[in-house]
């Protein structure tokens, strides 16, 4: 691991800023608006008329919360109507009939190998909706040939009954909003959490019932969290065994995010604090036999995620890093985000009455899209090897340049000198790799090869 005495001041100071995370490249504030769905229509068509096989994950939001965590900048509405509830539940699955029905006008059965529930809370539907939702997943995708369907669990929300129900519907992966354990962090971020409602839902006949294993959400960097503090919540993570861990740092950006201005701001760790809670937790996670699957994710070793980073598969997007058993994403839902095999992306409207208009006038709530160019898929590549394994090997991308690695790429080298002189970056006539010190700053380095901002 990397010393904390080596992640120093002055390297936070110079290179501390915030970068793309980049879940996607380019980054959706260069996507276009879209007038219609006809780039999704046709961007849909070609993966099936390119490989009728190809191995697809479909993700499904339902925003809804019934309160507001403080840190939260997810796409949520908070919402205590059930009726609104179910009126987006109705709407959400009249956009996977015309799915459905825009498969089957083209002969296509698609091979869906993974499901994620996401949101908001994909646990605040109620057992009819909630059943009628499966129905319809259940029309477009063989659910005994499903690698994995996964849902995110509220433990505020869920019961031990409740988890035997998510079992019945064909779950076997549960992912839990831990966040932190101190009740002290807790009240200040709106989200009151006693271990307890955790520990309750991970009793050895619930894990059973998940094959596929348990995901923990934490957070670094969160009002009233200290080094000592964090280090407690860690301990109590260590101690219930989740098979995967994603250690993120709370993004603070309130002029998207008004709500988090209710958060006490000044009890908020500065980033170095934050780096050091955040070192603290990869050093005890990789001693307590975690593999380190990217920057912030561990996994058990024989996690699927684990064993795809030492084959290489493991991929990184929304939802984390992934074991790379799908090549494109079908969002559905308000604001969700899809890839469009190797050719682009797009996103759903945000809004719930934009996501209703188009549904009612027949059309895909398609609000956003991206056409990949050949120099963005070799860049987005890069930049998802840098971001994920810390590597990139040149001769890996001269099959799709004209002339050398280095002769394409003569300027972002000459940029990354500064990281160089800096031991966060090694530079060879082979390769470029981040060092572990430079781990810390992957995102900003790998931002070098974005064209869209430099």
């Amino acid at each position: 691991m990397a010393s904390l005495s080596n992640v120093d001041r002055e390297l936070l100071e110079r290179y501390g800023s915030e970068a793309f995370m980049y879940v996607e490249y380019p980054h959706k504030r260069f996507w276009q608006k879209q007038t219609d769905d006809t780039v999704f229509r046709s961007g849909l068509a070609s993966i099936f008329e390119a490989d009728p096989t190809t191995p697809l994950m479909l993700y499904v939001h339902i925003p809804y919360c019934h309160k507001q965590c403080l840190f939260c900048t997810c796409h949520v509405e908070i919402e205590l109507r059930y009726a609104v509830v179910r009126r987006y539940m109705d709407y959400l699955g009249r956009e996977i009939d015309m799915l459905a029905n825009f498969l089957k006008e083209r002969g296509i059965v698609p091979n869906i190998r993974e499901i994620h529930l996401g949101g908001g809370s994909p646990t605040y539907p109620k057992a009819p909706e909630f059943d009628a939702l499966v129905d319809r997943l259940a029309a477009i995708a063989d659910f005994s040939a499903l690698d994995e369907f996964a849902i995110e669990i509220d433990p505020r929300r869920v019961k031990p009954d409740g988890m035997a129900y998510y079992k019945s519907k064909g779950i076997n992966r549960v992912s839990f909003g831990v966040q932190d354990f101190d009740q002290s962090v807790q009240k200040a971020v709106d989200r009151v959490q006693p271990l307890y409602l955790t520990e309750r839902l991970l009793t050895p006949e619930i894990r059973s019932m998940f094959p596929n294993g348990v995901n923990f959400d934490i957070l670094c960097g969160l009002p009233h969290q200290t080094r000592e503090t964090f280090e407690t919540t860690m301990a109590e993570v260590i101690r219930l065994s989740p098979d995967r861990i994603c250690v993120n740092y709370m993004h603070l950006s309130p002029k998207f995010n008004q709500h988090q201005l209710k958060m006490p701001l000044d009890t908020i760790p500065d980033m170095f604090r934050k780096k050091e809670m955040f070192l603290d937790a990869a050093e005890r996670l990789t001693r307590a036999g975690y593999i380190r699957t990217g920057y912030d994710h561990f996994a058990k070793s024989d996690d699927p995620v684990a064993l795809a980073m030492t084959t290489g598969n493991m991929q990184w997007n929304r939802l984390g890093v992934t074991s790379g058993r799908y090549s494109s994403t079908i969002g559905l839902g308000v604001s969700s985000t899809g890839t469009l095999g190797d050719g682009g992306y797009y996103q759903n409207y945000y809004d719930v009455p934009d996501y209703e208009a188009a549904i009612d006038r027949e059309l895909f709530p398609v609000g956003l899209g991206y056409v990949l160019n050949d120099e963005d898929k070799v860049r987005r590549d890069i930049i998802q090897n840098l971001r994920s394994y810390f590597l990139l090997v040149k001769s890996d991308y001269e099959h799709a340049l004209d002339g050398s690695f280095d002769e394409n790429f003569a300027a972002e080298i000459q940029k990354l000198s500064d990281f160089v002189e800096n031991d966060l970056v090694i530079i060879t006539d082979e390769k470029i790799e981040i060092t572990e010190l430079g781990f810390q700053f992957s995102n900003l380095i790998a931002s070098v090869f974005d064209t869209h901002i430099n």
